[in-house]
């Protein structure tokens, strides 16, 4: 099957006539081929090993990656790719860092992400923020709402959320329960989702580990999915937090097309044709400003 899809690739070209200039074009398409045949026969390649086999920049190899697996030629996964054919669940719970590291990736973004998502957080509401690492980062600027309740299937969030209520009382927490996901900490199953379906809220915060145009909202775990989809259904309103790292990328579980979502928040080092990309495709994309340290200096 991946013979003939690369076969077809290389007609494509010819039928398009991207070999008619000085032969950059050529040595894009043979390039490609050979990075499907390389991750087909691994099974597992990272944008490392590839740059090194094919002595080509990882910035090249990231642009490929991206395009074959818009064509559909392999899976684009963070810091690699993996075959179409391969059993990714594995792998994909290997890759994914464990909650404690990711809380300590891109800090700085995720301050900012998580200081622009509590602007949007007002007295007398009630939300939902899921068990994402992101959502870790909003949980200091609630300390001053008044009459909020927060909804969430996080035990790591819950412990925090439980601190804030003792000095603000006017905060209310209520955790999903259900099966205990020591991955991310959360809380999914049936418990989890029957307790979501009980509840109609004004936002949910949602986090993910892939947003593309082609894929939508993707997750490693498919264990989480039926959890995050409860979250966005109850939700009048679905805000996805998001980093500059997670576009582009698609992870093994569908979580939502890109049409669920009402606002995208990411950090300013987005790329500016993602940025373009994206702002066209979602109705309200907000880049977040750079970060008031203070917050977690005094907390």
């Amino acid at each position: 099957m991946a013979e003939n899809t690369l076969d077809d690739l290389s007609g494509s070209a010819h039928s398009t006539g991207v070999f008619a200039d000085d032969g950059r074009a050529f040595l894009a398409i043979e390039r490609r081929m050979n990075i499907v045949k390389a991750v087909n026969m691994h099974k597992t390649a990272t944008v490392a090993e590839i740059s090194e086999w094919l002595e080509t920049s990882p910035a090249t190899v990231r642009r490929d990656l991206t395009w074959l697996d818009e064509q559909g030629l392999i899976v684009r996964t963070r810091g690699g790719a993996i075959a179409i054919d391969y059993p990714s669940q594995s792998l994909l719970r290997r890759s994914v860092p464990a909650y404690e590291q990711r809380l300590n990736e891109y800090i700085e973004e995720k301050q900012s992400i998580g200081q622009c998502a509590a602007e949007y957080i007002h007295d007398g509401e009630t939300i939902i923020l899921d068990a994402s690492s992101t959502n870790h980062y909003v949980i200091p600027y609630l300390t001053k709402k008044r009459d909020l309740t927060v909804i969430t299937n996080s035990l790591y969030m819950s412990k925090e959320l439980m601190t804030i209520s003792e000095t603000n009382p006017s905060l209310t927490v209520i955790c999903s329960g259900g099966t205990l996901f020591m991955r991310s900490y959360s809380f999914i199953g049936m418990i989890a989702e029957q307790a979501l379906s009980q509840f109609y809220v004004d936002k949910a915060f949602i986090g993910l580990r892939g947003i593309s145009l082609h894929h939508g909202l993707t997750s490693p775990f498919p264990e989480e999915i039926p959890v995050k989809r409860q979250m966005i259904k109850c939700a009048r309103q679905v805000f996805i937090l998001a980093d500059h790292t997670k576009f582009n990328l698609t992870s093994a579980s569908l979580i939502a097309s890109l049409n669920v979502v009402h606002t995208l928040i990411t950090d300013a080092r987005i790329t500016p044709e993602v940025a373009r990309q994206m702002s066209a495709a979602i109705p309200h994309m907000v880049i977040a400003p750079l970060i008031d340290r203070s917050v977690f200096e005094n907390n």
